[in-house]
């Protein structure tokens, strides 16, 4: 196939594609593949050249005596792909012969950020370029010992036919063999690793002619015609050929339509690896797992992928991640309707300079049972076997350097004792949809970076929301911005959309429908006030058509550094008793925290953005100085909108309890109810989830932040016992439990089976 036909038969081919989950917001998930798919226990073994071939077999005894079910090995396209057309895979052979001997199943991880020998000898134009023009030479790093890193440009074609070739073969020399269960076709697809954090434009890539002429050929997909571009990017091109790629962030779309170009040349890249696997081996499970985009480290800036559109190609979904609400609530909201595996538990890291810490069992409780009450159906630690080679070393291992136990060994074998009675129920029960929506644009995140230089603001306004609703057992999971352009908002009933300054104009037209037709909308100064369809800045925020259609202006807008707050305007007469005490108390004299006096009586916290609002019919809800509106809320059609100064997820950087707050009263009146409608004094302080099999609750689990001792109150029906603890729990209406500090278990339904 011609490079042009490649580009244009596969150009914007996740674009439309609607998600389709397998629940909704009244029904209780049960995955496609639910009753198939096992409960996955196991490590990563084999990365070559360790572990050494003389420990396989008692390596392979010792991990069956563990429980272990699922065993990846990671296959290097450097270290098999020995010259064109020799390929060596005797050591995968040997390693699943052992492995069907003990009865442990396989996943074979492909890895070709490892560029064979070769491979830059036939193509040396294949090579990735930074931005600064510094060709990446191959070299070793840390987690590739072997060197050929970080491979080559994934838009050279030549490259790309040799992967594929590599691909083809691994598959014909290995699918025959019965241990092998599922092809995880890429290890945390990235687009390069000279920097993760997007601390430095200089350092982007991939600035290659190959990247130069499949991104001219992306923007005529994207465009249409050359004056359509023109007039987005203020330019006067007179032909294709002469656009230039973004070189710097100061110019906004350009430099998003590059990132996002790189974004969809990684999804295309999922897309055939997965395919491959498909044509060859269609009997076995075919996915990819991620590093979750949460911004830190990985990004929409430079390592590019897309969790929500590659997760769309793959059979199950899954991830490199611990506990918490930012990596597992992305996951599941990217694999939304699928299995969602943790194929990389990192709870056991370390380094040369640092040995891993004393993991026991309770440690393992508190990362692997919370993501399993968000609906994650198995782990796979990272590794077996700790490093020996590099600054790795000696880290990492479920079991000493020499292979004897230690208490993470212990641990591991208890824990799986305790819950392998269960894991069939387990792949059969998942959480109830959740109501809550929190936007996470992969171009407004883009955007954010053109803004600052870095993710730093926007990272810690999403933060502060998710947070939020984490520890205090809301259900929540991210709405793209592909989701939101296309509408597909099935469930939600409350979306916050934190620092959303970048909209285009299908996700206004969104918002709007979804509005008038009930939904919530909690949303921030200056919404909607870069325009991406049109690339220009709006003259009304909130813009795109959202303050006509709302009816809500902002009528005046600062930096909250401009609040200028010395001790002579402190005690203004315009300031309220409370916001002057807590000036005086704190010391604010403009900077990045400001409070919000609200109408009931409470504070929250504020930040960095700053807008006096006004409109037909608005109620206010809070201010600054007296007689100016920062907050305000309205009935919009039959929903209802709230619009807040600032970055409220922000603040709570600074004090969190006027959010918790806020968003109890905003959620309440949008009918959404915590978790078993979970009642806890400490705020912040308790994460309850439950796990459903045909709407019948059969599983809860607890995870409590707090250093004490706390009471919650739970509503619900049913007797539970926790798997750990032993305690039973005996629900009803208002049932009180007082857990430890620190507590954490999952309890599992006795009796009351309906």
């Amino acid at each position: 196939m011609k490079r042009r036909e490649f580009i244009e038969n596969t150009a914007m081919a996740t674009a439309g594609m609607a998600i389709t989950p397998a629940f909704s917001s009244n029904e209780t998930q049960a995955g496609p593949f639910a009753k198939n798919y096992p409960f996955l226990w196991g490590s990563a073994y084999y990365r070559a050249p360790i572990p050494e071939k003389e420990l396989w077999d008692d390596d392979f005894k010792k991990m069956k005596e563990l429980g272990f079910n699922n065993v990846k090995f990671l296959m290097q396209w450097r270290w098999s792909h020995i010259s064109e057309d020799e390929f060596n895979f005797d050591d995968f052979k040997q390693l699943l012969t052992i492995a069907g001997k003990y009865g442990i199943n396989i996943t074979i991880n492909n890895l070709f950020d490892v560029s064979p020998h070769w491979l830059f000898e036939k193509y040396p134009d294949a090579k990735q370029v930074m931005n600064n023009g510094r060709i990446i030479e191959p070299f070793a790093v840390g987690h590739r010992h072997i060197g050929g890193h970080p491979g080559p440009c994934y838009s050279h074609p030549g490259a790309r036919a040799e992967r594929q070739k590599f691909l083809t073969a691994a598959l014909k020399a290995l699918y025959n063999y019965p241990a092998v269960d599922m092809w995880d076709v890429w290890n945390e697809p990235e687009l390069s690793f000279p920097q993760r954090s997007p601390i430095d434009t200089e350092k982007l890539v991939c600035y290659c002619k190959y990247c130069e002429t499949d991104f001219r050929i992306y923007l005529q997909k994207k465009y249409k015609d050359l004056q359509h571009l023109n007039y987005v990017w203020g330019r006067n091109y007179p032909d294709w050929k002469y656009v230039e790629m973004p070189r710097t962030h100061s110019t906004f779309v350009d430099f998003i339509d590059w990132r996002e170009f790189h974004s969809y040349v990684i999804t295309q890249e999922a897309k055939w690896r997965l395919e491959t696997v498909r044509s060859v081996d269609p009997r076995k499970i075919a996915f990819l797992h991620v590093v979750p985009n949460t911004m830190n480290p990985f990004n929409a800036i430079s390592t590019c992928t897309d969790d929500f559109e590659v997760a769309k190609l793959c059979d199950v979904f899954a991830a490199t991640m611990n506990a918490g609400p930012l990596f597992t609530p992305q996951v599941v909201s990217a694999g939304y309707g699928k299995i969602c595996y943790n194929v990389e538990n990192h709870i056991n890291g370390g380094g040369i300079s640092m040995h891993q810490r004393r993991i026991d069992q309770q440690a393992l409780q508190r990362d692997i049972l919370p993501q399993i009450g968000l609906g994650i159906k198995g782990i796979v630690f990272w590794q077996y076997r700790s490093e020996i080679l590099g600054n790795e070393s000696p880290a990492w291992g479920l079991v000493n350097t020499d292979g004897s136990d230690r208490d993470v060994t212990t641990g591991i074998r208890n824990f799986w004792k305790a819950l392998k009675p269960h894991t069939e129920m387990l792949m059969q029960s998942f959480p109830d949809a959740p109501p809550v929506g929190i936007w996470k644009s992969r171009k407004n995140e883009i955007f954010h970076y053109c803004m600052y230089g870095n993710l730093t603001a926007l990272f810690e306004n999403v933060y502060g929301y998710a947070n939020t609703c984490y520890w205090n057992s809301y259900g929540y999971r991210y709405i793209s911005g592909d989701m939101l352009e296309a509408g597909t908002l099935d469930g939600i009933r409350v979306l916050i959309m934190p620092s959303a300054y970048y909209l285009t104009n299908e996700e206004c037209k969104s918002i709007i429908k979804w509005v008038n037709e009930g939904g919530t909308l909690l949303t921030e100064a200056h919404t909607g006030g870069y325009n991406g369809s049109t690339g220009r800045h709006s003259r009304r925020m909130p813009g795109g058509g959202l303050s006509e259609a709302f009816g809500i202006k902002e009528d005046f807008t600062t930096a909250s550094l401009h609040l200028q707050l010395e001790k002579s305007e402190t005690y203004n007469a315009n300031l309220n008793p409370e916001t002057r005490k807590l000036l005086e108390s704190t010391g604010v004299t403009g900077g990045k925290f400001y409070p919000v006096q609200l109408f009931d009586g409470s504070t929250i916290w504020s930040a960095l953005r700053y807008a006096e609002i006004s409109g037909e019919q608005v109620k206010a809800e809070g201010f600054f100085e007296k007689g100016k509106a920062v907050a305000v809320s309205k009935a919009v059609g039959k929903g209802y909108i709230h619009y807040y100064s600032g970055s409220l997820g922000t603040g709570t950087l600074k004090e969190p309890t006027g959010l918790v707050k806020l968003l109890d009263r905003i959620f309440s009146k949008a009918g959404v109810q915590k978790n078993l409608q979970v009642v806890c004094s400490d705020v912040n302080a308790i994460r309850v989830d439950t796990l459903k099999n045909k709407g019948q609750v059969e599983f809860i689990t607890i995870f409590s932040s707090s250093d004490k001792a706390v009471k919650i109150t739970l509503n619900g029906s049913g007797d539970f016992k926790a798997l750990f603890s032993g305690i039973d729990l005996k629900l009803g209406s208002a049932t009180e439990l007082e857990l430890g500090p620190k507590f954490v278990d999952i309890f599992i339904r006795t009796k009351n089976k309906s």
